[in-house]
């Protein structure tokens, strides 16, 4: 068997749409090559979309240690956290932690979909890798501070809004956040102060959020 071509061929049919063809032709493959890690992680791909979470799981299990480590890795956890065994799925983003080191893509990538399963102690440990310096300084200060928000260190967290305002300054969005998170802080001052700016910038983006952001001035 030509395993290259029988691999296009069930990838041709899942971009098609023809989904249990597709896992018939990963199936053909696997009676072949049992260990064929692109065969497997496709048909883990097709379980997980079809939410036979258990099936998925049972699929990677027969990939061997070291191959395709973070895409099988952010699979399980996804798929522990599915099945309500929300400690396995942390886990899973601890290893990939340790696995994405140097590569503020993977880094990234890993940190979105821990922040996305609410494990925010973890997005904070996994995104505090990102060297800034190379890429992704807006993204990490941006999901750190959401990160923080969310665990109530809302210290931090306007800390990292703040850097990340100071990149993005037009971002418009920022400011009625980062000025309710102030407020919820007690920082009247400093929260007034971005109102003020964004109706500087943006009247009518200001004239659409102050009511909601008064709301926590006022709390």
């Amino acid at each position: 068997m030509d395993i290259s071509s029988q691999l296009e061929k069930a990838a041709k049919l899942l971009n098609d749409g023809r989904v249990w063809e597709s896992l018939k032709k990963y199936d053909e493959i696997l009676e072949f090559d049992p260990s064929c890690s692109p065969a497997l992680i496709n048909k883990a791909i097709i379980f997980h979309r079809e939410k036979k979470y258990t099936d998925t799981l049972n699929v990677l299990s027969s990939i061997k240690d070291g191959e395709r480590q973070i895409d099988v890795k952010l699979i399980e956890a996804s798929c522990h956290f599915e099945l309500n065994k929300f400690d396995k799925s942390e886990s899973c983003y601890n290893v990939l932690s340790s696995l994405v080191d140097g590569n503020n893509d993977l880094i990234f990538r890993v940190g979105l979909s821990s922040i996305q399963h609410g494990f925010f102690l973890t997005s904070i440990k996994i995104l505090g890798k990102i060297d800034t310096k190379k890429s992704h300084s807006f993204e990490k200060n941006y999901y750190l501070a959401l990160s923080y928000k969310a665990i109530g260190d809302l210290g931090s967290s306007i800390k990292c809004f703040g850097n990340a305002i100071r990149e993005k300054s037009e971002s418009f969005q920022l400011y009625p956040l980062v000025a309710a998170t102030c407020f919820q802080n007690g920082m009247i001052e400093e929260g007034d102060k971005l109102m003020n700016i964004l109706k500087d910038k943006n009247n009518a983006f200001f004239q659409h959020v102050a009511g909601i952001v008064s709301h926590y001035r006022n709390l």
